[in-house]
């Protein structure tokens, strides 16, 4: 599947060529396809974007201020190495957020769009099945942002997404390491459930509880 995610907010084609870059790093941060430990070197990723190193490094330099890379050595930057409580705190704050983003957009979400929620979560399952983690990550992705931007609050979407990119290596580790428990593999289907019933309150405790997944399992690795 191609990793583009849902065009939830337009993005101009006409942006500077650093902004570009950033949005596309922070992109393939997302969906993991960066590892902990990777090093981004500004010499390579030109190379591979065709471009000069002054907007990679730009765009590097703006990723690394969110805490999205590290500096590293020779001019390059890296992911940082998994640190097993600094990720499940990020986790444990992720799904805090994104049950209030949750609570505050179903109110908002239109049929059509839950008729996606649904649709989405059906693929999902498919994925998990199949084995099709990649594919499972985007459509993870689509389906948590879809929400997120009917909540109608952009502090709070930008805040999500920048914790998204930062633990997007590490939970697209244990999605591709670890075998789903079975409750969790239908959680989405229960969230667009209880989206379509109006329930604010039980939507939000299931993101809360989909996340938890990812806590517990990084929480357990400090043991």
């Amino acid at each position: 599947m191609a990793h583009n995610r849902t065009d939830i907010r337009k993005r101009s084609a006409q942006a500077p060529l650093s902004d570009q870059i950033y949005q596309h790093l922070k992109w393939s941060l997302t969906i993991g396809e960066y590892a902990p430990g990777d090093e981004l070197s500004i010499r390579s990723l030109a190379a591979k974007m065709g471009t000069s190193a002054m907007p990679v490094r730009e765009a590097l330099t703006r990723i690394a201020s969110e805490r999205l890379l590290v500096s590293s050595a020779n001019r390059s930057y890296k992911v940082a190495d998994l640190d097993s409580k600094r990720v499940a705190d990020q986790f444990f704050v992720r799904a805090r957020l994104e049950g209030i983003a949750t609570a505050l957009a179903v109110p908002n979400m239109t049929t059509e769009e839950i008729n996606t929620l649904e649709e989405l979560g059906a693929q999902m399952l498919q994925d998990v099945q199949e084995g099709d983690h990649e594919s499972y990550i985007v459509r993870n992705y689509n389906f948590h942002f879809s929400i997120y931007a009917a909540a109608g609050n952009d502090e709070l979407f930008w805040i999500i997404e920048s914790l998204w990119a930062q633990t997007g290596p590490f939970l697209a580790q244990i999605v591709r390491d670890q075998e789903m428990p079975e409750d969790w593999q239908i959680l989405h289907a229960e969230i667009a459930k209880a989206i379509r019933a109006r329930n604010s309150e039980h939507a939000a405790r299931l993101i809360e509880k989909d996340i938890s997944w990812s806590t517990n399992s990084f929480q357990a690795m400090q043991d």
